[in-house]
């Protein structure tokens, strides 16, 4: 007959013995786990990033917003914009921009160009984006000569010896003294002087 002490030892000694045989069974049976080496989950994570990007491309078109925008030039925006809101992306219109001449509901369409025009601008012959999706014809350049009084910086931008920067320095100027009077006037442009002007006086135009 076992004493007290005695039981409680074999007690003690099963449970341990149960646990042992327990972790042993567990540890046997646990599923192996597959990790993936540091240059496998790299390469991984590039394919996916990939086909996420190439997805998101996918889903974007490229439109070119030129005229009477504060920042004209080509932009990305998701297919199915329309032009109204495509505006935002180019800064907005100008105040003299005649929104009334375009379809601000007009779906935009990859490659497209879109010319907005300005108050008061001749634009008989251009074909001014509508509803018929037509890419706007620069009426500017109808007698061969431009407007400097509502020209944009794509614009003055092509004339010889201008540039962006010259260009960005007449529209300001127009915007801060009104329009010029004669094609003189825009001698008083900082930076353009008689050499410059007489390489564009042939070209531009007061209206």
């Amino acid at each position: 007959m076992y004493s007290k002490k005695e039981k409680v030892l074999i007690c003690i000694i099963i449970i341990l013995a149960l646990a042992l045989i327990g972790n042993v069974y567990i540890n046997s049976h646990k599923p192996t786990e597959i990790s993936l080496e540091s240059n496998e989950y790299e390469d991984a994570k590039k394919d996916e990033d990939e086909i996420k990007r190439t997805q998101q491309e996918s889903e974007l078109i490229g439109v070119h917003i030129s005229g009477a925008v504060k920042n004209p030039g080509f932009i990305w925006i998701k297919e199915g914009t329309r032009l109204g809101e495509a505006l935002n992306y180019v800064g907005g219109a100008l105040v003299d921009a005649d929104l009334d001449a375009v379809n601000l509901s007009k779906k935009l369409s990859d490659e497209e160009k879109v010319y907005i025009p300005r108050i008061g601008e001749n634009i008989e012959k251009a074909e001014i984006l509508s509803g018929n999706g037509k890419t706007s014809v620069n009426s500017s350049f109808n007698d061969g000569k431009i407007n400097i009084n509502t020209a944009g910086i794509d614009e003055l931008d092509s004339l010889p010896g201008i540039g962006e920067a010259y260009a960005k320095r007449i529209i300001e100027y127009r915007e801060a003294n009104g329009p010029f009077k004669s094609i003189e006037d825009i001698k008083n442009v900082s930076g353009i002087g008689a050499k410059r002007y007489e390489a564009i006086k042939d070209l531009i135009k007061v209206k």
